[in-house]
């Protein structure tokens, strides 16, 4: 019998986690009303109650369902066979989900941190409903020859290819979402680990998500000196520049005789500009100016446009088709220059695969690459502008002062200096397309960086008619040295200054764009000098002498110590038609820290500055070693995936600790914290895992210093509860923050392989605040399992579990017979009879998942062919075992019951079967009739203490739940805790069975957390309880999918709101019977067929005003004045609850312009009334009605009245009863006829505001 194989260490092997594990994390959903309206073509974007799928390159899935109050729940399905956990973690507003595996791929830089952004890949339109395929660009591995070209021209398995990138020696490819875990397979298998972490097999280097690109959006040709060249006669004739933008109004008068080629990338999309920014920017270089009489000209009306549409209708593209634009534009027209008004919305350091494009293209034909910096204001330049060789543009206004918008240098990484040059980009006149909504007539005025480049385009092209031999580095280099300076511009803001026309054109001097000394790391013992060469280039017939002196800035924004830029002369004498060179030497040691950079002056005999090169050196700050060490239970090496987060950084990064154990790194001088999840032995002697939780909060890093994650010092985490219990589920938080800003966030949805949790004690912070959580759900356990045998004391198994895809025994107790059959395939059963009787067999790994899965999928159906009652699967690793077991498309459940116990535990178990007499007892309980929900929370530091929770029942708060419904619908409940100490609470989401009840026992917060509570019925109907505190002692009762269901509004889903002149209304039409239950339709983000319908009508008067067949209604007031609107919501459902089968509510109220926003005050109500599991009352029952305004609504009132109307007959007749009670709450009593089987309701309310509500409830509740 084989041993399991060795521990293997640190999160990249993980094991695989339960079915169904979630995380919550604040959404881009407003957390109070605004002002601003919302895009119509948005209508489910970011508001309260909505629901966006979202399946990994992984595949596995992860739902995210927006809150009230800003935060979301993210729930993550992992897909089945999975082999890791699931790490979450927040940056900024984003949530990140990553898979186990994933991780060292991420680590070694082969796999795009963005293909786990699930922020990113909701708001690009990447989620399931808008898009079955994941579009992704595979970059691989240099090597030449006939078979690396042959690979580079199909897809990898799993894939689609949608066009070779030769450029980046790639291919843009898709991946179907529906692949799941055979795509990663075949992505990761076979897979190395690289002394530089994982990377892929099959000749891929790395892969990258194909993201969105958008078009940057901003006087003008007489600003930079067009009309002089045009004066000249030198308009850009013949000159070929390419526009890769949204396209073209090819019928614009200013543009229908420009155009000499055009080509679509956007597919399913010609060429024509519905966007309105690539007209925008073609006029600007070339547009005629013929539907203005020439005046609004673009700066070079005699050149050729070739316009490559490679952003959408909507302004955006994928980064795959940009790149084949960019190949269109150099290598197929072979264009002079190549504008670009386009870029990333995060910074680059010029290394993705945009920028090696622009790179590599530059070299191989010559062409200019004219991109904008972007607009994000601050320092960072987008990709492609961040490329080396682009010429990269940022913007500025009229007067020639840097826009407020402007991407700024130097470049992320490096410190590289971008952008180049500058151009006028702020309320630009150009061409507007007819295609556009915006604007009227044939001008349109816009800002950005997108309207600067094509001044620079333009002008390159005006150059490239005087000189149509030079290349486009020579163009760069005259375009940036003849550039107009602007001394209130540093250098690293703007470059060399604003582009000039007149002097890049008419001017006979020009010279090297940039002489940079380079990048000098700390701590600077060995700084030696770098020389660099400025050539001068003189294209007129006389010689020219110039003076040459340098002028430059240090960090401080004072004048540059003397000595740190030196000139080899301080004049040179270029020749008619010839160029002469000097050298400047950047000394690193005469510098501040930090940058400092300036420009090389060149005067003529006049004094005139008719040229100037960049120059600048950065001498690095300070800068320590950080040596990270990892320590096993042993003492020996750990290795495996860490994160490490420098305080004020945006972003964690994952790092790789090698085998040694041992890991120096060279870092910034700052406050850093590091954090680690590792493999390790379990509380027991046997084959159980632990999973270590190994930091280190506060690591200040001013010297070299040492951080040890030490696995001997660990302390095991647990929870005891007063009832025997099991692990539902499990997750460990860690949170560090800083008074700064600096957040480091992280929670580890822990696997089922793991029996046991271990965390090392911390010293306490001693800046800012650091808190460690760890929450468990547990119930009763599903299987237990005893074995006795003569002669031999009896055997439990305590880490037995029910495998996933299991059909589960009834509950009850059972003594079963036993039998060993080795590797339990069919031929194994030959001969045997174990009718009735508990199969023992061995776990089969195979060569590939898909062969594990069939292996897996074939015992099962073996053993049950067989007629065996139970199929126990002995682990052949470390851990409890996790292992689909039902059908190989993962559609249905096996057709037995199969448990999963550890190697150890599992070969005595074979042991003594083979000696013969061994029976095995065992209870089940498919449904727990308790749950433990518990959070224990660690303020400040780990200490090193036991760290097992331990309550009593009096020190819970007792939740009575019931859960109505039928025992063959697909039901789950979860349960989340809210901490205060972050943007975001984590909880679990769990199968249960409807038509029962259970005993919940929940840590009360205690001021430190709340609890939001869910329940449904998978992908059809979810149900939402206000988030909520529990408190110590106390007994409530929670009901779950009963009647009366009907629209109701809560917390947990976005209130009805006005900003400005748009109302934003968000009807939830489901809630149950529960007292402020909010209830939402699944079946419109899941997938599944839809058995829910409704519609939300917003009328002024009588006049309908918008209207929408789902929840959110978005839609602009027809007036700014105080007017009176009726808001309809009208639901039916099909099978989904035996009743409430059709309601309809109108809710009536005021409401006026703001500037701050304001919540709607809609009336809501709420029904009490007795009822089984199947939804039925008494005949005579007692009926309570409640009516309450949402909190903090504007314009609510106090609740004056009600009236309350029953139906027996679906509607047709209609009984007034009387109602006792009043501040809100009434009751009364109401008897069904005999014949009747359904009693409607329909009830009426109003406050002293005089809002008001009308709601009918078909079948509202059975009667029996």
């Amino acid at each position: 019998m084989s041993r399991p194989s060795s521990r293997r260490r640190g999160l990249s092997v993980l094991a695989a986690s339960a079915l169904f594990v979630l995380a919550a994390y604040p959404s881009h959903a407003l957390a109070s009303p605004r002002a601003t309206p919302p895009a119509q073509g948005e209508a489910h974007a970011a508001t309260g109650g909505t629901v966006h799928r979202v399946t990994l390159i992984t595949g596995d899935t992860v739902t995210v369902t927006a809150l009230a109050d800003g935060r979301s729940v993210a729930t993550v399905h992992q897909v089945q066979g999975s082999t890791g956990g699931v790490l979450t973690q927040t940056v900024g507003k984003d949530l990140y989900v990553y898979p186990a595996e994933a991780l060292p791929y991420v680590a070694s830089g082969a796999l795009d941190k963005r293909l786990f952004d699930v922020s990113l890949l909701i708001a690009d339109g990447y989620d399931d409903a808008h898009t079955a395929q994941l579009p992704l660009i595979v970059q691989y591995a240099k090597a030449t020859g006939a078979a690396a070209r042959a690979a580079r021209a199909v897809a990898p398995a799993g894939m689609s290819l949608a066009r070779p990138l030769t450029a980046i020696n790639g291919a843009a490819v898709t991946a179907a979402r529906s692949g799941g875990a055979r795509l990663w397979q075949s992505l990761t298998q076979p897979a190395t680990a690289a002394a530089t972490g994982a990377r892929f097999g099959g000749g891929i280097d790395r892969v990258w998500l194909d993201g969105k690109v958008k078009a940057t959006l901003a006087q003008s040709t007489a600003q930079i000196g067009a009309p002089d060249a045009w004066n000249a006669g030198v308009t850009g004739k013949g000159v070929d520049v390419a526009v890769l933008d949204t396209g073209i109004d090819a019928g614009h008068p200013d543009l229908s005789t420009q155009i000499a080629a055009s080509q679509s990338f956007v597919p399913g999309e010609d060429t024509t500009d519905h966007y309105g920014h690539g007209t925008h920017v073609s006029s600007t270089i070339a547009g005629t100016g013929a539907a203005s009489n020439g005046v609004e000209k673009g700066v070079a009306p005699g050149a050729h446009l070739l316009v490559g549409k490679v952003l959408s209708d909507q302004g955006e593209g994928d980064e795959s088709w940009i790149i084949a634009g960019m190949q269109w534009a150099a290598q197929t027209e072979h264009a002079r220059v190549i504008s670009m008004s386009l870029g990333s919305p995060e910074a680059s350091d010029g290394t993705d695969p945009m920028s090696q494009a622009v790179n590599d293209l530059s070299a191989s034909t010559g062409a200019l690459f004219v991109i904008a910096a972007g607009n994000s204001g601050g320092p960072g330049v987008s990709s492609p502008g961040a490329a080396t060789d682009a010429l990269t543009v940022g913007a500025v206004d009229s007067n020639d002062q840097l826009a407020w918008f402007s991407s700024t240098g130097p470049r992320t990484i490096d410190g590289g200096l971008k952008p180049e040059i500058t151009a006028p980009g702020v309320d630009i006149l150009a061409a507007r397309s007819q295609y556009d909504s915006e604007g009227s007539g044939s001008y349109i005025t816009m800002s950005g960086t997108s309207m600067a480049t094509p001044h620079v385009a333009g002008t390159a092209a005006l150059l490239a008619e005087e000189h149509p031999d030079w290349t486009g580095q020579q163009l760069k280099d005259a375009l940036v040295s003849t550039s107009k300076e602007t001394p209130d511009i540093p250098v690293v803001d703007g470059g060399a200054g604003r582009v000039d026309a007149h002097a890049a054109v008419l001017g006979s001097i020009d010279a090297s764009a940039e002489a940079w000394s380079g990048y000098y790391p700390w701590p600077h013992t060995g700084d030696k000098s770098t020389t660099k060469t400025v050539t001068y280039t003189n294209t007129g017939a006389s010689d020219v002498t110039l003076s040459l002196a340098t002028k430059a800035t240090g960090p401080d924004g004072n004048p540059a110590p003397a000595g740190v830029f030196t000139l080899s002369a301080q004049s040179v004498t270029v020749p008619a038609h010839g160029t002469a060179q000097v050298s400047v030497t950047g000394d690193p040691n005469a510098a501040a820290y930090g940058v400092t950079d300036g420009q090389v002056q060149a005067t003529d005999a006049t004094g005139a500055v008719v040229a100037h090169t960049l120059i600048g050196v950065e001498r690095e700050d300070e800068r320590y070693n950080l040596t990270v060490k990892a320590t096993d239970r042993s003492g020996a090496p750990l290795s495996g995936t860490a994160v490490l987060y420098r305080t004020g950084d945006p972003y964690p990064n994952p790092i790789t600790i090698p085998a040694s154990g041992t890991l120096t790194m060279r870092l910034p001088k700052g406050e850093y914290s590091l954090l680690m999840y590792a493999d390790l032995p379990g509380a027991t002697a046997g084959d159980d895992l632990g999973l270590g939780v190994l930091s280190v909060p506060q690591i200040d890093l001013d010297a070299n210093r040492t951080a040890a994650l030490d696995a001997r010092t660990a302390r095991q985490v647990a929870a005891v509860t007063p009832q025997t219990s099991a692990d539902r589920e499990l997750r460990v938080e860690w949170n560090r923050a800083t008074p700064g800003g600096g957040l480091l966030n992280e929670n580890f949805l822990v696997p089922i392989q793991y029996t046991s949790v271990w965390a090392q004690p911390t010293a306490p912070v001693t800046d800012g605040s650091f808190h460690f959580d760890t929450r468990w759900s547990k119930g009763a356990p599903p299987v237990t399992l005893t074995a006795t045998e003569p002669r031999f004391p009896s055997e439990s198994f305590p880490d037995a579990v029910v495998e996933p895809g299991s059909t589960l025994l009834p509950a009850g107790s059972r003594r079963l017979k036993v039998a060993y059959l080795g590797n339990g395939l069919a031929a194994d059963y030959t001969g045997r009879n174990v009718k009735g009787m508990a199969v023992v067999v061995q776990h089969l790994t195979g060569a590939s998942f898909d062969q594990t899965a069939a292996y897996a999928t074939a015992q099962a159906q073996a053993a049950a062919a067989a007629g065996a009652k139970l199929l126990i699967v002995v682990n052949d690793s470390y851990g409890r075992l996790a292992q689909w077991y039902g059908a190989a498309d993962f559609t249905t459940n096996s057709p037995i019951e199969v448990v999963g116990v550890r190697h150890d535990e599992g070969s005595a178990l074979v042991s003594a079967t083979l000696r013969g007499g061994v029976q095995l007892d065992t209870v089940s309980t498919p449904n727990t009739p308790y749950v433990y929900d518990l959070v224990e929370r660690k303020d400040g530091n780990i200490p090193n203490q036991d760290l097992t929770y331990r309550p009593k029942l009096t020190d819970l708060a007792r939740v009575d739940s019931r859960f109505a419904g039928s025992a063959t619908a697909p039901g789950y409940e979860g349960r989340y805790d809210m901490q205060n100490f972050d943007q975001f609470g984590v909880g679990f989401d769990m199968v249960q069975q409807l038509g029962t009840v259970r005993t919940d026992y929940v840590t009360p917060g205690a001021g430190g957390f709340k609890w939001y509570d869910e329940a449904g019925i998978t992908n059809v109907v979810n149900e939402r309880a206000l988030i909520t505190d529990y408190r110590k002692g106390t007994r409530s009762t929670v009901n779950w999918l009963t009647p009366v269901v009907h629209p109701r509004l809560n917390n947990a889903g976005s209130l009805p709101f006005r900003g400005g002149d748009w109302f934003s209304l968000n009807i939830p039409g489901y809630g149950d019977g529960n007292a402020g239950h909010s209830g939402f339709d699944y079946g419109l983000w899941s997938g599944t067929p839809d058995k829910m319908l409704e519609t939300v009508t917003l009328y002024q008067g009588s006049t309908k005003i918008g209207s929408t067949i789902y929840q959110q209604l978005n839609v602009q007031a027809p007036s700014q004045a105080t007017l009176p609107y009726r808001l309809v919501a009208a639901t039916s459902q099909n099978g989904v609850f035996p009743t409430s089968t059709a309601t309809r509510t109108e809710w009536g109220f005021t409401s006026g312009t703001n500037t701050d926003g304001a919540w709607i005050p809609l009336i809501q109500l709420d029904y009490g009334v007795a009822t089984d599991l199947n939804g039925d009352a008494a005949r005579h029952s007692t009926l309570t009605l409640t009516a309450s305004q949402l909190p903090g609504a504007t314009g609510a009132g106090t609740i004056t009245g009600a009236t309350l109307q029953v139906s027996f007959d679906d509607g047709s007749t209609w009984h007034t009863v009387s109602l006792k009670g009043g501040h809100g709450s009434w009751s009364t009593q109401i008897t069904a006829p005999s014949w009747a089987r359904y009693v409607s309701l329909r009830a009426t309310s109003h406050d002293s505001a005089h809002n008001t509500v009308t709601q009918t409830v078909l079948r509202a509740y059975g009667v029996k």
